[in-house]
This record gives C-alpha cells, structure tokens and sequence, in this order.
C-alpha cells in the first residue's frame, strides 16, 4: 500500500488522494443538515431535503471518479493504495485509521453510490405524500454514510465499526413505519438475527488478535489487523497455532456475512424486512447491506484461499450453495411480489457466496455487481407497480399491468431476463462464470447452481406473467408511475442490459474485462485469457428454457397446465416451500419450547435449590445466634451461676480421673 504523500509534485494528484475519506463524509453532512434543519424548523421543503441527499451522493460519486482518474495513473505501482494514521497504543500494538482502496473497493463504490442515487430519485415519487420523509431521507443519507465508509475501512476494526453502524441503519429504515406491528417485529427480528452473526464475527475477530498478538506488537508491525498484512498473519497463526484453530477462527468470521448476507441457517430476516418502504428493499437487498457480507468474504480472501484453508473454502461454498437452492425452491411459491424477489436476492447471494468458496473470486464479484443493477431495478419496478396498484402487494390481484403500466412492465421484462442468465444481458456473463467455476470444482454443486437457474427462470417469469399479463384482477384502477420513478428504473434497466458483454472481455477490444479489472490491474489494456465452457452454456441455457417453458406454461394467458396441478401433485412439497422450509417454526420452537423450558427449569432451581440453599443457611445462623443470646443476657448473677456449674462440673471430672 502506497501512501499519497509518494505522489511528490503533483499537488492534484496528492489532494486527490488525501481527500479519499471525502467520498463517505458527504452523505454524513446531509444527514447532519437534515436533521439539525429538522430540528430547528427551517427545513420544510421536501424538494430541498431530497436535493441534499441525492447532491450528497452524486458528490461521493464524482470523487470516486476523480480518484479513479489518478488511481490508473498510478496503478502501475500498487494495485492497492491508501493513508492510515495511528489512533491508540495498546502496550506495544497500534490500531490505525484511514483509507484503503483496491479494485473491489472501487467496484463497490461506484456500485452503491450509482444505484443508491438512483434509489434516492425514485424514493422523492414513492414516499412524497409520508409525513415522516424528511426523517427518511436523512436515514437514507447515514446508511449511505455508513457503508461507503465501510467499503473505504483499512482494516477490520474499522470495517467492523462501520458493520455496526450499517445494521443499525438497516434497523432504523426497515422498521421506520413504526405503526405498523410487522414492520417493528421485522426491524427487530433483523436486528437480533444479525446480532448472532456479528457475536460470531467479534469473537473471530477478538481470537485472531489474540492469537497472533505477537505478530501486530512492535514498532514495525503493521496496523492491527490491517487487509495488506492479513496474508502474512494468517500465515502466523496457521504456524504457531495449527490448521485446527485456524479453520475455527476463519468460520468465526464467516459467521458475520452468514447474517448479513442471508445464508442459511440465518437467514430468515430478510423476507420479513420487505415490511420497509420499496426503497429500502432496493438500497439493502440489492447494492448494499446483503452486498456487505461477500465484500466481507472478498476482504479476508487472503485468509480463506491460503494452503490450509480449504476447509474453510468448502463450508463457504456450501453455505452458498444451499442457501441458493433452498431459497429459490421457496420463491416458486410466493405471492407477494416483493417477498418472490426477497428470496430471488437471497438466491443469489448463494451463487456469490458459492463462487467465492470455489475461488472463483472475480465470478462472485461480478456477480455482485450485475445483481445490484438488475435487482434494484426489479424492486424498484415492484414499488412502481405497488404505488399503481394502490399498495397491493398479492399477485392474485393484479395482472395485465402492461396495458397501464407500459414502462414498469418493459423495465421488470428486462430485469426478469438479466436475473435468469440469458444471452446477452448482464446475469448471463457473471452466473454462468459462477457455473463454470462450479462444474469445474465440484460437480453436486455444479447441478445445484444449474438446477437453481432453472428455478430462478420458473419463478421469475411467473411473477411477470402475474403481475403484467392477462386481465386485471385487482379491485382499483391501475396507473402508471410519474416520471421522478420510472426515470430511475429507465437508467438502471442500461447496465442491466449492457455492462455484462462490456466487461466480458470479448466484445469491445479497448475495454478490459472484469476478471483483468479486479484480479489483475496492473494495466487496464491487459486482457485475461477467456474461453467459453459451451458444455456448461449449452445446459445451463436448456435448463434455463425449461424453466421459462414452464412458468409460460402455468402461468401466461395461454396457460396449458394448471399451476393446481403441481400443487396438488406435488403437495408434500409445495407445503414445504410455501412454509418456508419451517425455518420460522424452528427457530420459534427453539425459543418457545427449548429456551423457556431451559427458562423455567432454571427458574425452579434458582427458587427451589438456590434460594433453598441461601434460606437454610440463614435460618441456621438464625437459630444458633438465638441459642448463643441466651448465654448473653446481660444478667451478673447468671454468669456467676454458669460459672459455679462449670467449676463443679471440671472439679467432679477431676475426680473421677484421679480416682480411676
């Protein structure tokens, strides 16, 4: 990592630079203006309040691209640049402050600020008539604020500072129509699931430093816990303390992406979350919080892809893999239309998460980023067809939207498309690197991410047939969405169409492709080798058809099954997808039957045993200090009489010895 003062004579560049930790100060200050102005009153114009947060963000992206500017200029150097100053001593170790920037950091920077912008826009339309807007936006504005900075962190106590302060928003904004009971419990539920996550991250994080104590101590060392020195640390520990200890405290870690991205078992949060205003399923579900898990996992890749992490690789890809299939398999029964796409994200969290265990480390981050664009457009659209419908969410009740409803409907086709993998749009390139990968490393797997896009093509297309053909069967006139929120989705379906074959590195001979981009950025005119798996294409897009054949099947106007017919012919199926795999029953018997058994077991013992313990012991001290009080009456003439008795009784004791 270089710092900007080796940029010696260029004072632009040096400026630049120094002024990276700018990129997430801005949506602070309009949180700080919102609020104070809300607080003084002087803020009441909703057009000013949105103007703020929305400039805030188009400032944090135009500095990311003037950073970007001096970032290829230098890049020749260091594929990792960044500034870190020392915060606090702790004995002989440092923990340092600052900014890092790498290839995946500016990805996910120009990810969340690009789609959060466009989020931001599109909120103005949706919540106008809130009386609570002000207060939305300046939240918008501190979960922007938060996982900008935790994008820039340097190391992982910074980084976990900032996971915080991104759970807390998402807290904040899920549960913001606090009116609503299901809002709050879905708020809370989020909260409480992360929390188990983020336990398991600090303990990770706290047994690493412990462990490899010796290794940050000193002058020298680096910065506690800091991303350039985790290869080597990891080394250390995996030296001194055994693969052992080294795959526990990796798994530790992986705990905290497990939540916050979604992955079974802790995962049950994120359908309940839809309870937020549509943005927000957009801004967290999309681009950003559930994107903060794999960044998490891309960051400690250095731990994770060494020689003895294999383990650690398998449990992740696994975790992927199963939580891809497992929430697809639900999504085919949903009919909530923001709930289908809520288990869409956590499907394909799983394929991120998946390619990341397989190492296929450019696959999962391409992914991550084709997913922001056509995912925030899908919800959004959804939100666009929730406001025309009057808030109705059932897809039972809706239908034919695309005579009403013209530019939603084309906008959430193309999002369908993009998120089932056809040629040529943006899921296409990444899910099928992601296939490849998998067919190239484990073989289950590989049936498992190729029977999921099936899935995801079924499920999808059912929830466009539902919503936007055949006749309306809703109970209010449908309308289209002003300007302010199809503008928004008109911008996002873009990338959703082209940035897949931009940066697939065949089509356009001066543009690099994502692999180079993220892995090799030693010179951004440098293309990787790419090939084409026809094998892994030609079955991924059959199955891929299957899937379409069969929600067109089901579910279009020229329905030739009866959707009836798989849920009767399949019910001890289609009971478990719709239940949701009982996830929700375990975990509330867990709390209901185990935890208050345990409860109440203790309770008894606590009152029977313990409190027994402490009553039978006051009551001995009671009845021996009754005993002695009698001997301490205050009384001359008692004493005198205990003492003539004792005398005979040690007098006739005497005699008795010298008689015998």
């Amino acid at each position: 990592m270089i710092e900007p003062n080796s940029l010696v004579g260029n004072s632009v560049q040096f400026e630049t630079l120094s002024n990276v930790w700018m990129v997430a100060i801005y949506p602070l200050i309009a949180f700080a203006i919102i609020m104070f102005g809300r607080w003084q009153g002087f803020l009441k114009t909703k057009p000013v309040t949105a103007a703020i947060v929305v400039l805030s963000t188009l400032m944090s992206f135009l500095h990311t691209l003037g950073v970007f500017n001096v970032y290829k200029e230098i890049i020749g150097i260091t594929p990792t640049i960044g500034e870190t100053f020392h915060w606090l001593h702790v004995g002989a170790l440092h923990m340092d402050v600052g900014w890092m920037l790498d290839p995946t950091g500016f990805m996910m920077l120009f990810v969340v600020t690009v789609v959060s912008a466009l989020i931001q826009v599109y909120t103005y339309g949706y919540m106008e008539e809130d009386p609570n807007f002000h207060r939305f936006y300046a939240y918008l504005a501190l979960f922007n604020f938060s996982m900008l900075a935790l994008v820039l962190a340097p190391n992982l106590v910074q980084m976990y500072m900032f996971w915080e302060m991104v759970g807390v928003s998402s807290y904040l904004l899920i549960g913001f129509w606090v009116s609503r009971p299901s809002a709050a419990s879905a708020a809370v539920k989020a909260f409480l699931m992360n929390r188990v996550g983020d336990f398991g991250l600090l303990v990770g994080l706290l047994s690493f430093t412990f462990l490899t104590w010796a290794f940050w101590s000193g002058d020298a060392a680096p910065g506690l816990l800091s991303f350039p020195a985790l290869g080597k640390a990891s080394e250390y520990l995996m030296l001194h303390h055994g693969t052992a200890i080294f795959s526990i405290v990796g798994l530790l870690i992986f705990l905290g992406p497990v939540a916050k991205s979604a992955q079974l078992p802790l995962h049950t949060w994120l359908p309940d979350a839809m309870e937020g205003p549509t943005p927000i399923s957009a801004l967290i579900h999309a681009a950003t919080m559930v994107a903060a898990g794999v960044f998490l996992i891309a960051r400690m890749y250095p731990m994770y892809n060494m020689p003895g992490g294999e383990m650690i690789m398998t449990v992740i890809a696994w975790v992927g893999g199963l939580t891809a299939v497992v929430a697809a398999t639900i999504a085919l029964t949903q009919f909530d239309i923001k709930k289908a796409l809520a288990y869409s994200t956590m499907s394909q969290l799983g394929y991120m998460v998946m390619a990341m265990g397989l190492g296929a480390y450019a696959a999962g981050l391409f992914h991550l980023m084709t997913h922001a664009f056509f995912k925030a457009m899908l919800f959004l659209a959804s939100g666009s067809v929730i406001h025309g419908c009057h808030h109705e969410q059932d897809m039972r009740r809706m239908g034919g939207l695309h005579k009403t409803m013209p530019i939603t409907a084309w906008v959430y086709l193309i999002g369908t498309i993009a998120i089932t993998g056809v040629l040529p749009f943006s899921g296409f390139w990444s899910k099928d690197e992601i296939v490849a990968a998998a067919f190239s490393h484990q073989t289950l797997l590989y049936y498992i991410a190729v029977g999921t896009a099936g899935l995801t093509a079924f499920y999808m297309f059912r929830t466009y047939f539902m919503t936007f053909t055949g006749q309306y069967r809703g109970h209010h006139e449908a309308h289209e969405s002003p300007l302010v929120m199809t503008l928004p989705l008109i911008l996002l379906a873009i990338p959703s169409i082209g940035i897949g074959w931009l940066l697939s590195g065949f089509f356009v001979t001066d543009f690099p492709s994502f692999a180079t981009l993220i892995t090799a950025p030693a010179s951004f005119h440098h293309h990787a080798a790419h090939h084409i798996n026809w094998t892994v294409l030609g079955t991924s897009m059959v199955v891929v058809m299957g899937g379409f054949a069969a929600a067109f099947a089901m579910y279009s106007p020229m329905r030739l099954l009866d959707p009836a017919l798989f849920v009767n012919g399949a019910k001890p199926l289609y009971t478990l997808f719709s239940n949701k795999w009982y996830w929700d029953e375990f975990y509330s018997f867990i709390a209901r039957q185990v935890y208050l058994t345990v409860a109440q077991v203790s309770a008894w013992f606590d009152k029977a045993v313990i409190d027994g313990l402490v009553g039978l012991s006051a009551f001995s001290v009671n009845m021996s200090a009754s005993g002695l009080r009698q001997l301490q009456n205050g009384r001359v003439q008692s004493y005198l009489l205990v003492f003539v008795l004792g005398l005979l009784l040690l007098s006739a004791y005497t005699a008795v010895q010298w008689l015998n």
